[in-house]
């Protein structure tokens, strides 16, 4: 007669009981991933020319005033502010010339100040530089036709509650704001906002 061979299973092993500490730990960590993809979808948002922000939209635009550097709206003027601008389809974009994409979006906003001048629009690039000289400086080197203007007080960005570079707000004929978009926004975009304003 042969021997019988009994198999016992192996007992289930727990995993060893996690430390106070170790647990602590853990929390903070899921938190800070759960934060990430809280944040994701905006910082893509952002780099990709923003979204519409609707909290914005059909309030009064705040009157602002900027040095004018270029492009006077009016020969010989000094300061240009929006007030002056009513009756106007208006797009203020604050910008600095050390941001990347703010170059980027110079030359779409030149495009599009040239093609709808002629209807009422007008494009008022805001800079955030701290002197009005390095504004001077890039002006030198590229050629725009639409109004440059210096926020030296930094008070019209905080105005509009300016945090990132470019940030585009179009404001309509009668005064009120019809969209705010953060990063580079591209010509399509300026002109489905624009047919909106319309």
């Amino acid at each position: 007669m042969g021997t019988i061979l009994e198999f016992k299973r192996p007992a289930a092993r727990r995993p060893p009981a996690l430390s106070r500490r170790e647990r602590a730990q853990l929390a903070v960590q899921l938190a800070a991933v759960v934060a990430v993809f809280a944040v994701v979808p905006r910082m893509v948002a952002r780099a990709s020319g923003g979204s519409l922000e609707p909290t914005t939209q059909g309030a009064p635009a705040p009157n602002v005033q900027a040095s004018v550097l270029a492009n006077a709206p009016n020969p010989g003027q000094k300061v240009v502010d929006l007030a002056s601008l009513r009756g106007r389809v208006v797009v203020l974009d604050f910008w600095a010339t050390w941001c990347g994409p703010c170059n980027v979006t110079s030359p779409i906003l030149d495009a599009f100040a040239k093609a709808h001048a002629a209807e009422g629009v007008t494009v008022v690039g805001i800079s955030q530089d701290n002197d009005p000289e390095d504004v001077a400086s890039w002006l030198a080197r590229h050629e725009v036709s639409y109004v440059v203007a210096h926020d030296g007080t930094g008070q019209a960005g905080r105005t509009y509650g300016v945090t990132n570079l470019p940030t585009l707000v179009v404001v309509d004929r009668g005064g009120n704001i019809r969209a705010k978009r953060v990063g580079v926004t591209q010509r399509g975009e300026l002109e489905r906002i624009l047919a909106a304003v319309r």
